[in-house]
């Protein structure tokens, strides 16, 4: 009878501790949104050649191409030419992680649109990942900022919620094989400008 208490008991843990993106929609869906008006946004500073660790569910909301986003706002720093993303895997299992897709809005000194960049990496052909030194998984990608960029709107595609993309995962133990992550709005993530 203790085995079928402790079983059970580890599965409702397992399943708690899963993510799920169809509840990261419900959460953007009530949540409001803020700063129709790009002009509106209070961007925050950040230093060149540091990274700063964000978590989405954390951030503002807005919509971005008639879908809600958590959102970060930073001003690019005069010198800096290229803006590094780090988008960190929740879960503790591979099996039910799940992943953002990260997007960059480029706003001139005005604050008017100078262009929406996706990352290099279309999530539909995979997605490559690393494991730090602490056994976290993440995806980075990397941006080229144009001169006249003077604010940076970081967001993710709610739309791709629930979407799964492919990793080829490479166990600690040794040996990769191919696996499914699911695409998610809520996760933390890392920037750094250079």
């Amino acid at each position: 009878m203790k085995k079928v208490i402790s079983i059970a008991t580890l599965v409702i843990l397992l399943f708690g501790c899963a993510n799920s993106a169809k509840s990261d929609l419900s959460r953007l869906k009530s949540n409001p949104a803020c700063c129709a008006n790009l002009s509106d946004i209070a961007f925050a500073t950040q230093q060149i050649n540091k990274l700063t660790s964000f978590d989405l569910k954390n951030q503002p909301i807005r919509i971005f191409n008639e879908a809600k986003s958590p959102f970060i706002a930073i001003e690019k720093p005069n010198n800096s030419r290229f803006a590094q993303i780090f988008s960190y895997a929740n879960g503790a299992f591979v099996q039910t992680a799940t992943l953002v897709y990260p997007e960059l809005i480029l706003l001139d000194k005005s604050k008017q649109v100078i262009k929406h960049l996706k990352p290099y990496e279309a999530w539909e052909n995979g997605l490559p990942t690393t494991l730090d030194l602490a056994g976290n998984l993440y995806y980075k990608t990397q941006f080229t900022l144009p001169e006249e960029a003077k604010y940076l709107i970081f967001y993710t595609d709610s739309s791709l919620n629930n979407k799964k993309t492919t990793i080829n995962w490479r166990s600690q133990v040794g040996g990769s094989e191919y696996r499914q992550l699911t695409l998610t709005s809520f996760a933390k993530i890392g920037i750094k400008l250079l």
